[in-house]
Order: structure tokens, then C-alpha cells, then sequence
């Protein structure tokens, strides 16, 4: 979230930037079609392309604008709700591991990463995991040799 922002008053900036140039350029070209009198001359063809482009210029402006507006205030990362977890009947080492799981959620943990994290023998690994598992904390999904965490 904090890298749209970032980016969000970056295009803000330039899009300033370039307006205020663009506003210039447009004011200039104004002057001088009205100092030529414009009315179908060739020195006003290139006054008159000019300020054609400038509406692209301006268009292009606003685009930038109203983006890194939108990146600004607008923009979140999306809210991910945290999803509650009823750990008061886990015992110590239920927990511990629950926790393990639960930081380590992005990637997903290993039940081999478990046990060497933690010391403990394969088999109260997987007593544990059964346990989490039955009280619809996570879910393991196997993946080769071993089995990946999850949390629900």
C-alpha cells in the first residue's frame, strides 16, 4: 500500500509538472494566434496544430492526475480480514506450533519444517497437526514425501 502512495504522489507531481508546462505552452500559442489574427493564414496553421496537440497534452494531463489522485487516496492493498481463531483449548504445544503456522501463513510450512523448528519427533508432529486439523485450525495437503500446513 505505502509503494501506491509513493507512486501515487509521483504522478502527481509530474503530472503538475507537466501541466504547468503544457498551461504555459497553451497561453503562449493563445498570444500569438491572437497577435497573428488568425483566420485561415499559413503562419496560423502551425499556431492552430499546436494547440490540437495540446488538447492531446491536456488529456494525457488529466490522465496522470487522476491517477496518482486515485494511487493516493483511493488505492488500498486489499483488506484482508483476519480471520479469528479460537486457540483457548490448545494446550502449550498446540499452540506453539498454531502460531508457527500462523506466522509463516504466506508460504505455507513444511510438517518437516515443523519438526526440525521445534525439536519434536515426527509422530507428536503428527499428533498435533491431527489435533489442529480436527478443530478446523488447518489443513495439510501433500505434496511429494511431506505434507504443506495451511491454515483454513
Amino acid at each position: 500500500m505505502e509503494n501506491n502512495k509513493k507512486l501515487g504522489v509521483i504522478l502527481i507531481v509530474i503530472s503538475l509538472v507537466i501541466g504547468g508546462i503544457f498551461a504555459y505552452f497553451i497561453s503562449n500559442l493563445t498570444q500569438k494566434s491572437q497577435e497573428l489574427g488568425c483566420s485561415n493564414n499559413q503562419e496560423c496553421f502551425a499556431v492552430e496544430k499546436g494547440l490540437s496537440v495540446s488538447h492531446v497534452a491536456i488529456g494525457i494531463f488529466s490522465f496522470m492526475l487522476a491517477l496518482g489522485i486515485y494511487l493516493l487516496f483511493f488505492s488500498s492493498a486489499e483488506i484482508i480480514k483476519q480471520k479469528k481463531y479460537d486457540i483457548s483449548k490448545l494446550n502449550k504445544e498446540e499452540k506453539r506450533v498454531f502460531l508457527f503456522i500462523k506466522e509463516n501463513k504466506e508460504k505455507g510450512v513444511y510438517q518437516s519444517e515443523i519438526v526440525e523448528h521445534f525439536n519434536f519427533p515426527k509422530s507428536k508432529v503428527t499428533r498435533i497437526l491431527d489435533r489442529l486439523e480436527q478443530s478446523g485450525l488447518i489443513e495439510r495437503k501433500r505434496r511429494g514425501m511431506t505434507n504443506i500446513v495451511l491454515l483454513k
